[in-house]
């Protein structure tokens, strides 16, 4: 279900993904698809470069007295919910009730920030399939009504893009891996996609052992062609990220910060001229051994949370 935070602690999603199915279900929060008006957005022509694969603030959200439910108008139901002492106000959901929806948004004391738990049949109008291209967009969907993932196609990497709510130049992205999430999988989550050029900064294990950077934790500035694409740092990782853990990636400044599980793994800070000031952020993910079809439903990501530092 939606929920707001306070922020600044990393991996907070790996907490709520599991509290979340419990105690969110009685909240009412602000959900990001009133910005969307209710509509998908299109598909975005995003370069998946060789090498590219692919953490909600803490906190707790104190107590939380679920606002009346609006009155349905047409397809649509608005609603009001107050947590600790932020008032989310009154969202709608284009044709779903608010009570009903995971996806939602929320200013903080420190920010703009979202979450999504994926419980749900449909992506929605909240996020924007960047990569594959349409048709084969389609394959992007939610597993079992719980987890982001990708059916079976022609494809085997996605890139999906939060477009419910702006974040601030200074933002983080995190997600979690389901318990059951499908093998051999390389997960990214990235900050400040720009649009001009579908430039992000990612931050991932590298899981591909036909690379330099296999076993590695990497920044890289990714999704603009092979040649432009560049490691902007590296470490060996000691922990691989599997069932259960959260990754996520911080931007403020030029420094970026990764996170696994809210232990910082690597901090970078990007100097090249082609550094990117601003963008959204998202998601993405591929099979490890490269971009290949997909046989059979695979799940990837259990939770999300994004939003301003």
């Amino acid at each position: 279900m939606p929920a707001t935070g306070s922020r600044g602690k990393p991996g907070n999603v790996w907490a709520m993904g599991i509290i979340a199915r419990r105690r969110l279900s009685q909240l009412v929060f602000m959900t990001a698809a009133a910005a969307c008006n209710g509509s998908n957005g299109s598909s975005g022509n995003g370069t998946a470069s060789g090498g590219s694969n692919g953490p909600t603030s803490g906190g707790s959200t104190g107590s939380a007295t679920p606002g009346t439910t609006g009155t349905t108008g047409g397809t649509s139901t608005t609603g009001k919910a107050t947590t600790g002492s932020t008032t989310t106000g009154t969202a709608t959901t284009g044709g779903t009730t608010t009570g009903g929806t995971t996806t939602g948004a929320g200013t903080t004391g420190g920010g703009l920030e979202a979450f999504d738990d994926f419980e749900r049949s449909e992506l929605g109008p909240a996020w924007r399939v960047v990569f594959p291209p349409p048709p084969n967009d389609t394959q992007v969907q939610i597993l079992d009504d719980s987890d982001l993932g990708m059916g079976p196609g022609p494809q085997g990497f996605f890139l999906v893009n939060w477009v419910g709510s702006s974040f601030a130049p200074d933002q983080f992205c995190e997600a979690t891996i389901p318990l059951d999430a499908g093998p051999d999988w390389i997960y990214q989550v990235y900050v400040r996609w720009r649009e001009d050029d579908a430039a992000r900064y990612g931050f991932h294990y590298n899981g591909d052992p036909g690379q330099d950077t296999f076993g590695q934790w990497v920044f890289k500035y990714d999704g603009v062609p092979s040649p432009e694409t560049r490691i902007i740092a590296s470490t060996p990782a000691t922990t691989i990220p599997g069932p259960g853990d959260t990754l996520r990636v911080e931007v403020e400044g030029f420094t970026l910060r990764g996170y696994l599980n809210g232990e910082l793994v690597l901090e970078a800070e990007d100097t090249d001229p082609s550094r990117i000031a601003a963008g959204e952020v998202g998601l993405a993910a591929r099979w490890a051994t490269g971009n290949m079809g997909t046989p059979a439903p695979v799940k990837v990501y259990e939770a999300w949370a994004g939003g301003e530092l």
